[in-house]
């Protein structure tokens, strides 16, 4: 009995940092046998699949950060939430949604699953915004990427103006994203940002009259 502690041990660690949520790799490396496994997995058995070797460790409806957590974990080391999750996380509005959006890096093969929506790119961020074991791309990408999947240009407008408005970002980092960033998808954003950026030129004229 001695002798398996330590891998309870190490179990309870990773489950305790991640959300309750472990990857298959984990628990078999924290000593969970395949035949363990199988047997916490079991119909009514204490853990369940979120994502494809992607596991959680507690009865009823996973959180969003749990399910964030699963995804991170599905796409891999230097995976970065970003889309409407990251917006949310800054707290700028946007429309609901029950998908996470996640980048990660060009060359790796995964499949979009269930709640996750992956993006293969070659410009991960190089910063982050770190939450305990999220990670989530800074305001400025965020917005790029979830502006960049929207049709609707009301919807794009408003996330953008929120995200300047609330101060999570200026004007100059969206438009460096806007040029940075792929053409897919990005008249909308670039006519949003000339609209948001056109009336926080208005407004701040504005101000230095009236002062």
């Amino acid at each position: 009995m001695a002798t398996t502690r330590p891998s309870q041990d190490s179990l309870d660690r990773i489950l305790s940092q991640q959300l309750d949520v472990i990857s298959r790799r984990q628990a078999l490396a924290a000593g969970v046998t395949a035949n363990a496994l199988r047997h916490r997995l079991r119909v009514g058995g204490p853990w369940r699949q979120l994502l494809p070797g992607v596991y959680i460790a507690v009865t009823g409806t996973p959180t969003i950060v749990q399910q964030e957590m699963a995804a991170l974990l599905y796409a891999g080391h230097g995976s970065v939430i970003t889309g409407l999750a990251a917006v949310r996380h800054h707290g700028i509005r946007g429309p609901v949604t029950e998908f996470v959006d996640v980048l990660m890096p060009a060359s790796r093969r995964r499949r979009d699953a269930a709640f996750l929506r992956l993006h293969r790119t070659t410009r991960l961020p190089e910063r982050v915004a770190q939450a305990g074991p999220l990670r989530y791309a800074l305001p400025a990408r965020a917005v790029a990427d979830t502006v960049r999947g929207l049709d609707n240009l009301r919807d794009v407008r408003a996330i953008v103006a929120d995200a300047v408005q609330r101060g999570r970002c200026q004007v100059s980092d969206l438009a460096a994203e806007l040029a940075a960033g792929p053409n897919v998808g990005s008249a909308l954003f670039r006519e949003a940002l000339t609209d948001v950026a056109d009336g926080s030129g208005r407004s701040r004229r504005e101000t230095s009259r009236t002062c």
